[in-house]
């Protein structure tokens, strides 16, 4: 799968289980393809490697505009790992970070106004009498 144009790089995050690791975060990074909403390619980390290729399978082609539920759901069902809820958690958190950059983009640019400079002064603040 060729992107059409540049690509993004996104990623969620959740905590694995205190059985596994000593607090340590599990991650998903993926590169997108914005015309497509499509995942080119996706890294794990922590992750062992025979879970790893499962959600590679999974995920790569995945469009995040359309939601996640059926990869999620097929997640739940063949995914049996102490680690599953933090891999389901950062694929949720990863959806976000898209819905947030998504958001950010499509606002118009603040509009600035043109010859003005803004500049911080300080106040000097004093107690003085009237009497």
């Amino acid at each position: 799968m060729e992107p059409k144009g540049r690509t993004l790089i996104l990623g969620g995050q959740a905590r694995l289980p205190k059985e596994l690791s000593a607090g340590e975060v599990f991650q998903v990074v993926v590169e997108l393809d914005p015309a497509t909403v499509e995942v080119l390619e996706v890294s794990f980390a922590p992750c062992l490697p025979v879970i790893e290729k499962m959600l590679r399978q999974l995920m790569i082609g995945v469009n995040l505009e359309a939601g996640v539920n059926d990869l999620l759901d097929e997640i739940e069902q063949r995914l049996h790992h102490k680690s599953k809820k933090a891999v389901m958690t950062a694929i949720k958190d990863l959806v976000r970070e898209y819905r947030e950059y998504k958001y950010r983009t499509s606002k118009p640019p603040e509009k600035r106004l043109e010859g003005f400079q803004w500049v911080w002064v300080p106040l000097m603040l004093s107690t003085f009498s009237l009497l």
